[in-house]
């Protein structure tokens, strides 16, 4: 394979301050660029709003195409505004005058014509510039009239290696939107390209003219439902071979590094391992009948600071016990070692034991074991996993962002995983999912995942049913969820 070649235009303001800017535009290109990039090296020529004067673009895109050989393969990229005239279509440029469109934009044909008597076989062009008439409304990339179809058909048919992905239909508008900094369309070309869909990828790897378009197909109704209030259409658009042989992108060495999960991550510094047990409040030692105790039959202030009044001696009991086993198993110092109430502080984690009244049944408490703050470099460590090899079930892991559970269950759903279900209310408040084997149990909720065990068992143990848990979720936006706040 030859070089690849990206000329990326974007023109988000002009020097006609007649022409309204087109948001995000010099984003668009951008992003693009460092995404295209994953998939190997490229050859860059980025013409950026004043840069992309008609003469530069002209002079830029045939000096380069010029170069290509038959092994070689082009992206031209393009954000602006488009409208056409007398069934020919413009693309717009930074000196375009509103008062002379035609003569002073660029004629799409000659730019296609360009690339077409290049050497070069693979082209894929990226064009969000199909939009329709003159609007006040901010989002819409939008400035004369409706571009026309017929020249792109043409020159994109029967062609097995040349492709083109445009933004919208000819007849409708191309969105943009402050919440994703980039135009809807491009931000879900970006997403592909980079890897972080599953649904976009051929073979868990490439990505292809079909699976990118089948991609664009599904998200960008979901990306504008999501992002406007009001409903509003725009319909990515395809010319060329929709075929999965057209390999815009190979990104298996990026998602195999990126999938990689190793313990000892620093994952592990958001992750706290607990156990709950209940018990009746009569039988805690505090509670007596001679003192005139009587079982709680509802749950408020009062009775919350009974319950802590009278399991103090549970608190303390367990404190002391943990502490020993710590000191005689770990062989810390004293002054490294700090037990108050109900926790004991080390320099590699701490453990918290806390006893609540149970609000399903007030009658009884929750007593709640927990290790938090923990050093990555301890869940390794053969004496902190004997000192705790039979005292968790659950490992938590929080998210520094909540997570939208009902786009989760949509793209799991979409992946189709075999020997995955899920579980979840018709709220999707929260997500159970079961994967086939002797793999523990999982929630999800907009917060946190939690990894349950079928039994007690060491820390270690936990975070490898984490991993674990982890690589049969690639792909997934719960891995997604997870390395992105790990990373934070």
């Amino acid at each position: 394979m030859g070089k690849r070649l990206a000329i990326l235009i974007a023109v988000e303001n002009y020097h006609d301050t007649r022409i309204p800017p087109v948001q995000f535009a010099e984003a668009d290109a951008t992003g693009f660029s460092a995404a295209l990039q994953l998939g190997g090296l490229i050859d860059e020529v980025l013409l950026l709003s004043t840069g992309a004067t008609r003469t530069s673009i002209n002079s830029k895109v045939r000096q380069h195409v010029k170069t290509l050989t038959a092994d070689d393969e082009l992206f031209l990229f393009y954000a602006g505004h488009g409208f056409s005239k007398n069934g020919h279509n413009f693309i717009t440029c930074y000196d375009t005058d509103r008062d002379d469109l035609e003569n002073t934009s660029i004629l799409l044909k000659d730019l296609l014509d360009a690339c077409g008597n290049s050497a070069c076989n693979r082209i894929a062009m990226f064009l969000d510039s199909c939009e329709s008439g003159i609007t006040d409304i901010p989002e819409i990339r939008g400035i004369y009239s409706t571009m026309s179809d017929k020249e792109l058909g043409e020159f994109f048919k029967d062609t097995q290696y040349r492709v083109c992905f445009a933004s919208c239909k000819t007849s409708e508008s191309s969105y943009s939107a402050p919440l994703l900094k980039h135009g809807v369309w491009t931000h879900n070309v970006i997403q592909a390209l980079e890897g972080a869909d599953s649904l976009a990828l051929e073979k868990g790897r490439y990505v292809t003219a079909m699976s990118l378009q089948n991609y664009l197909k599904k998200e960008i109704p979901r990306t504008l439902r999501a992002v406007f209030s009001s409903p509003v259409t725009q319909t990515p658009w395809f010319y060329g071979s929709q075929s999965s042989d057209f390999v815009v992108s190979d990104l298996l060495t990026v998602l195999q590094q990126r999938n990689a999960v190793k313990p000892g991550y620093e994952q592990v510094k958001q992750v706290f391992l607990r156990i709950q047990e209940s018990m009746r409040v009569a039988s805690l030692s505090g509670f007596s009948k001679q003192k005139g105790h009587r079982v709680p039959d509802n749950v408020n202030g009062a009775t919350e600071r009974f319950v802590e009044s009278i399991s103090n001696k549970e608190i303390t009991d367990e404190i002391e016990k943990v502490h020993k086993r710590i000191r005689e198993g770990m062989k810390y110092k004293r002054r490294d070692i700090m037990a108050t109430a109900g926790r004991i502080v080390t320099p590699d984690f701490e453990y918290l034991v806390e006893v609540t009244q149970d609000r399903e049944d007030p009658g009884k408490v929750m007593i709640s074991r927990q290790l938090i703050n923990i050093s990555p470099s301890i869940i390794g460590d053969d004496a902190f996993n004997d000192v705790f090899k039979d005292y968790f079930d659950d490992l938590t892991f929080e998210f520094t962002m909540s997570v939208d559970l009902k786009d989760v269950i949509d793209r799991v759903e979409d992946l189709e995983l075999g020997g995955i279900d899920l579980d979840y209310p018709a709220d999707c408040s929260y997500l159970n999912i079961t994967i086939g084997g002797p793999s523990p149990k999982v929630r999800v909720t907009p917060h946190a995942l939690t990894v349950h065990g079928p039994n007690k068992t060491s820390p270690k143990l936990l975070m490898e049913s984490f991993f674990a848990v982890q690589q049969k979720l690639i792909g997934t936006p719960v891995l997604k969820a997870i390395t992105q706040s790990s990373a934070a």
